[in-house]
């Protein structure tokens, strides 16, 4: 049966966690299955966490709804003369300043990683124009979240 919620070990392992602690007196906190990262693991890893750009859009409106985008080329892809054309980051944000981080979907090496890190910060709430003044770690593939600058609007 199809719930809408995440059918991830992880969601389940927490969700159950909560309900124990709900059992025994110990916490009357409900799992949120809102913004639950997940990462599938093929050769080239995608990861996503929030809302896709269709969601973000039914949601809110096209009108107020910013899309940041970028293709990059990952250091390790350098060295072994990989092709890189499908490594892609895509930032979904409300278009209204300060910019609210709706979702983040990483496609290239390590993206589970890199989707983890971002997953706290859009479920505390970050803006674009927060995670622009975020020092980004060079050489890695999270740096280029960090670098997005383009957004589908903009051209």
């Amino acid at each position: 049966m199809k719930t809408g919620r995440p059918e991830l070990t992880p969601t389940a392992i927490m969700a159950g966690k909560l309900l124990a602690q709900r059992l025994f007196g110990q916490s009357s906190d409900l799992m949120d299955y809102n913004n639950v990262p997940t990462t599938v693991f093929t050769p080239l890893e995608y990861g996503c966490v929030g809302l896709s750009e269709e969601e973000a859009v039914a949601r809110h409106g096209q009108e107020h709804i910013e899309v940041y985008h970028a293709y990059y080329k990952p250091l390790e892809f350098t060295v072994a003369e990989r092709d890189a054309s499908q490594c892609y980051i895509k930032m979904v944000c409300l278009k209204e300043p300060p910019q609210l981080v709706l979702g983040l979907h990483f496609l290239g090496p390590n993206a589970g990683e890199v989707t983890q890190g971002f997953a706290l910060g859009i479920k505390c709430g970050a803006s674009y124009a927060q995670v622009m003044r975020t020092v980004g770690i060079h050489p890695t593939c999270s740096e280029e979240v960090v670098k997005l600058r383009i957004s589908k609007r903009s051209g």
